[in-house]
């Protein structure tokens, strides 16, 4: 059985990031600790656990929240937010592209003169067009 608990991590002073367990542990219990780098904070988290409960680490679950400085976390949801939109774009660009595939084919077009048109080969044009359904 696996148990799943809180924790989140921030950036100390220093180079070390501080952990602290915030749900899941018994009310009387504070689990607090730290490491050197982010990669290590689940596994600091997961052993804090175990010590603190006397449990074995294989049925523990951290979920990690990472409280980031106010300007760092609107820089990451930027980021987030951009990443969304560029994989939309591209998501919208490849259905296009397979329309237009498709449209030119449908108008008696060759797939190799389809092909030339878009810049593509004839093979592709016959994916795009397979796609397109």
């Amino acid at each position: 059985m696996t148990n799943t608990y809180k924790a989140t991590a921030v950036r100390g002073s220093g180079q070390w990031w501080e952990i602290e367990v915030t749900d899941g542990l018994p009310a009387n219990m504070v689990g607090v600790s730290q490491c050197r780098r982010l990669t290590e904070v689940e596994a600091t988290a997961v052993a804090l656990i175990a010590d603190l409960l006397d449990v074995d680490e294989e049925g523990i679950e951290v979920e990690l929240t990472i409280n980031l400085p106010k300007a760092l976390a609107r820089k990451l949801a930027e980021y987030r937010s951009a990443t969304e939109a560029e994989q939309a774009a591209h998501d919208r660009a490849a259905k296009v592209r397979a329309d237009t595939a498709a449209a030119l084919v449908d108008a008696r077009l060759t797939m190799r003169e389809a092909g030339q048109i878009l810049g593509l080969s004839h093979q592709r044009i016959k994916q795009l067009v397979d796609q397109a359904g």
